[in-house]
């Protein structure tokens, strides 16, 4: 239903301004992707090194996930260990916090003059972004369990790797997901900025080519496959974490 209100809405605004240059109506856009999407030699004289959009999407993904899956896992061993330990927590608290407050479009430009345009910039960024932001909120999820469930825990005999198996893992649970979900999603929204920037390869960069043609139609078509990208993605988690909170009902 919402997809058809915006198709709607897309389709009336370029009636409305009635030139393709500035906004293309949807059957455009998808027509033009159509014709391009399996390549153009003429972007690859202008530096790119595959221009089939299945390719850059395809590296741009495979990189943002795998960058993914290393921060955020790091990020959940760290939040849940700081949890329980205060020494940790006052190690990685003022670490996690002041570079949490960096702007990514300051440190992008760094990595990219200390790595270069390869992909290490983009798996490093992506990488520090998603530790950063799932450590904080598993930290928080975990801290923010009632000291009482512990203490009862306790009481049953339950030593401290059991009360975190069938207490701590189970209550930050949900948190984790919510925030692995905007993690994934978000990294690859930044894999594809640090593309535009500088690459070779990838969304961002076919994307900043087109933006270079003034093709607008292209840009809208490469930005809402990105986005669908990321809507899929995270249909893939939400599956895979389904049966994990069968108990939320």
């Amino acid at each position: 239903m919402g997809v058809a209100v915006f198709w709607a809405l897309w389709e009336l605004a370029a009636l409305g301004i009635a030139n393709d240059a500035v906004l293309p109506g949807p059957r455009v856009v998808l027509w033009q992707f159509q014709q391009h999407a399996g390549g153009d030699r003429g972007l690859e004289f202008l530096g790119l090194e595959h221009s089939s959009y299945a390719v850059n999407l395809a590296w741009t993904v495979g990189t943002a996930t795998t960058a993914w899956l290393i921060g955020s896992t790091l990020g959940v061993v760290a939040g849940l260990g700081a949890a329980r330990r205060q020494w940790l927590r006052d190690l990685t608290e003022p670490v996690l916090f002041v570079f949490g407050a960096v702007p990514v479009l300051v440190v992008a430009p760094l990595l990219l003059i200390w790595l270069g345009p390869g992909p290490a910039s983009k798996l490093l960024l992506v990488t520090f972004y998603c530790f950063v932001v799932v450590a904080v909120v598993a930290q928080s999820a975990a801290l923010n369990i009632p000291p009482a469930s512990e203490e009862y825990a306790a009481t049953l005999g339950l030593d401290g790797s059991q009360r975190f198996r069938n207490i701590v893992l189970p209550a930050t649970f949900p948190a984790v997901v919510a925030v692995l979900r905007l993690a994934l999603a978000t990294g690859v929204g930044l894999e594809a900025g640090a593309e535009l920037l500088g690459s070779r390869v990838g969304m961002g960069r076919l994307i900043a080519l087109r933006a270079q043609q003034g093709n607008v139609g292209e840009v809208l078509s490469l930005s809402i496959t990105l986005g669908l990208a990321a809507v899929l993605l995270d249909v893939l988690i939400r599956a895979a974490a389904r049966p994990a909170l069968r108990w939320q009902g």
